[in-house]
């Protein structure tokens, strides 16, 4: 893969150690249960605001099958970091897999708990809910992930009931 995509993949893997650090302070200092609503709160708003910048109008606007076109895009960063692909689609549902992640890689290479990476993960996931939920007024879940020790993280996103 290219200098550039590398460069991309260690500051994602960077980002993740620092979630790992600022969820062990929160932690110690206020409990978990307050660590992971204050982070995912804050992952989450970011998830949101993102996705009105990089996302069409079409994708914003309730077109489901573009936003996971954007989502999994072929972009080669993003295809070398996350791996996404579309598993299914239709126009009120669709499924995607992601083979790769970095965040998991690197709390894997910190040396963390099982546990804890599982923790991180449903925290910095919270940058999804903002995506599909937030910005996109769309139902999120996740059938699994990496961070749970599955080959992938699935992705099932659908249109929310009357839209």
């Amino acid at each position: 893969m290219s200098d550039t995509a590398e460069k991309v993949a260690q500051a994602t893997r960077q980002r993740a150690a620092v979630y790992a650090h600022l969820f062990k302070v929160l932690k110690n200092r206020l409990g978990e249960p307050q660590a992971i609503d204050l982070m995912s709160e804050a992952i989450f708003n970011y998830g949101r605001e993102k996705s009105t910048r990089n996302y069409s109008a079409g994708a914003r606007g309730g077109d489901l099958r573009q936003a996971a076109a954007e989502f999994a895009a072929p972009d080669p960063v993003k295809q070398y970091q996350f791996a996404p692909r579309i598993v299914s689609e239709c126009d009120d549902e669709v499924v995607i897999a992601m083979s790769g992640c970095p965040l998991v890689d690197e709390w894997r290479d910190m040396g963390l708990p099982p546990e804890e990476i599982e923790t991180l993960c449903r925290v910095a996931r919270a940058v999804d809910h903002g995506t599909w939920e937030g910005a996109m007024g769309c139902d999120l879940g996740f059938e699994g992930t990496r961070g749970e020790g599955r080959g992938e993280c699935v992705l099932r996103v659908k249109k929310k009931a009357g839209a």
